[in-house]
């Protein structure tokens, strides 16, 4: 099912693109061509270009159009879509100027496009079983769906690698599934995306040479929801919980972090340093470097769970798949809380 030599070609044509874009950006910033981050979630040091997502978007359509351009007209409004989403996010990298609503705003205009235009799949949860007659319904819950998901997307980005850990999973997991229904679309598709991200990956881990930024962030989570979705229309004996659990880490950052600002008393829109792998970091001792990149290996447990508990799911039951996400959260919030409880300790102690 899977074209090695193809494979071999996607490499080759990815890292000649996202290089040449890269060393690119490398001699603009050289000349004075760049834009200053100024967040107080930054836990790096220097100007590191905000660029992941370009790179990643760039080289996916390069690549896509030279080795699979058959798949092109298969997933153009999920293109469409994110061109909306990137434009703008990638312009609050450059210039940090966008409010949190207009924000939103396009990402629910970009996620409506893909989900307007795009085939979907039954929502087989019973007390959601109402609306499969309410187009209308159905569609804004999607488009409801991924926009979470963006946002869950971006809570975790924040350290080296961790973002590019957390999508590589996801899409393992749909990879898989492809796999074992015997889906060339699906598998080649998914490949595709991996060679991709595995260039940005490198290029962020461990070194943090570039980083994802907004863009990035909301164009993983775009192709991740938009892969779910293409796999589960296909694929109708799939529970649609299983989906939740394949994207356990981001919607659980999402809903935690969420629960956890409104408890707070502050909007959820907020930003902050209190996010899971934030204190991982702030656990953590060394150089900014080093805290980074170890604090990321120690939340690929987060990352790995959700595909091997679809691993499980797939081959052993399929049902169940709430409760399976329900343990994931359990387990983050006591990770959390463990780690939340030591470093109140050790700030009370000094």
């Amino acid at each position: 099912m899977i074209d090695y030599n193809q494979i071999l070609f996607a490499i080759l044509i990815s890292s000649v693109v996202q290089f040449t874009i890269y060393f690119l950006i490398k001699f603009l910033s050289s000349k004075g061509v760049k834009s200053n981050y100024f967040a107080k979630q930054k836990i790096h040091e220097g100007e590191v270009p905000r660029v992941g997502g370009l790179l990643f978007l760039s080289s996916f359509l390069i690549t896509l159009i030279i080795v699979e351009i058959n798949y092109l007209l298969l997933i153009l409004p999920l293109i469409f879509g994110g061109l909306i989403v990137f434009i703008f996010s990638f312009y609050e990298d450059l210039k940090q100027s966008l409010s949190p609503y207009f924000r939103l705003i396009i990402l629910f205009i970009g996620s409506f496009v893909f989900i307007f235009f795009s085939e979907l799949p039954d929502i087989n949860i019973s007390f959601l079983q109402l609306i499969k007659d309410y187009e209308v319904i159905k569609i804004l819950l999607f488009v409801l769906s991924l926009m979470l998901l963006m946002n869950g997307f971006n809570f975790i980005d924040g350290l080296n690698g961790l973002s590019s850990f957390n999508f590589l999973s996801i899409i393992l997991s749909v990879l898989y599934l492809g796999y074992f229904y015997d889906d060339i679309f699906i598998v080649n598709l998914s490949v595709l995306i991996i060679v991709v991200a595995i260039v940005v990956f490198l290029l962020n881990f461990p070194f943090g040479r570039i980083f994802l930024g907004d863009s990035g962030s909301y164009i993983y989570a775009l192709f991740s929801g938009a892969l779910i979705i293409y796999l589960f229309q296909r694929h109708t004996q799939l529970p649609t919980l299983l989906a939740m659990v394949i994207l356990s880490y981001p919607i659980t950052e999402m809903l935690f972090s969420i629960f956890r600002k409104i408890f707070l008393k502050y909007s959820p829109l907020r930003p902050d340093v209190n996010h899971l792998h934030h204190l991982m970091f702030k656990k953590l001792h060394g150089s900014l470097r080093f805290r980074n990149n170890l604090a990321s290996l120690m939340m690929l447990p987060f990352c790995i769970i959700p595909f091997l508990l679809t691993y499980f799911s797939i081959n052993y039951n399929l049902n169940d798949n709430f409760i399976k996400f329900v343990f994931y959260f359990i387990f983050y919030v006591i990770c959390y809380f463990f780690l939340f409880r030591s470093i109140k300790k050790i700030k009370s102690d000094l």
